[in-house]
């Protein structure tokens, strides 16, 4: 009588776990320091290791390249602009005109929180294209979210698809409308967010709706 293979439990130690996840944020974050002072092209694997205090054999294991570094960088900009308290805050929201508020608020707090990691990105951005691609996307995904919950709620203008209505809020929430704002015509963020706000609601919501 033969018997059934045993199948081998993978082990996973949550204290190695654990030290690995602080390897990959030691190593992200001197990454981060470097580019941004140095920048992209001028920072060498060996540069990131000597400032994480690691062997370039770990830097390479954890992340593979330089492009990879970026990747995380960027990967780590919703936390730093606590994308979790703004999904819940715009969530809460009943009101049309205050839910794209908000919203405009959070754009504003993400670029404003990133801005040094987009300028790392923009260098690297001929390695990057396949990330900026999924960026855009991602946004887009999020804002048709947005407006399914606008239509839902019998808010978005007379004759405005949803899709249009997408449209319009992707082409207004875009990075360099951004820059635009804050660095070529010198508004502060909080210009910035509050005309953002504004011309949302009266670009996607009915007359009604554009003022709280």
């Amino acid at each position: 009588m033969t018997s059934e293979p045993q199948t081998r439990r993978t082990y996973r130690s949550p204290k190695r776990t654990e030290q690995a996840a602080r390897t990959r944020a030691t190593i992200t974050a001197a990454a981060r320091r470097l580019f941004e002072r140095d920048g992209f092209a001028a920072t060498t694997i060996a540069a990131v290791a000597k400032e994480a205090g690691v062997s370039q054999q770990t830097v390479y294991a954890v992340f593979g390249n330089k492009p990879a570094l970026v990747r995380a960088i960027l990967e780590q900009m919703e936390e730093t602009a606590e994308a979790s308290t703004w999904r819940k805050r715009i969530a809460e929201e009943q009101d049309p005109a205050r839910i794209l508020a908000a919203f405009a608020q959070w754009t504003r707090a993400f670029f404003e929180a990133s801005s040094p990691s987009f300028s790392i990105a923009q260098e690297a951005m001929s390695e990057l294209t396949d990330l900026a691609a999924q960026g855009d996307a991602h946004r887009r995904q999020a804002l048709a979210s947005l407006v399914q919950r606008l239509a839902g709620m019998g808010a978005l203008r007379d004759g405005l698809s949803e899709q249009h209505a997408t449209d319009r809020a992707w082409l207004l929430t875009g990075l360099q409308t951004y820059f635009d704002a804050t660095e070529r015509c010198a508004w502060t963020p909080e210009a910035y967010a509050e005309w953002l706000g504004d011309t949302l609601a009266q670009q996607i919501l009915a007359g009604d709706r554009v003022k709280a």
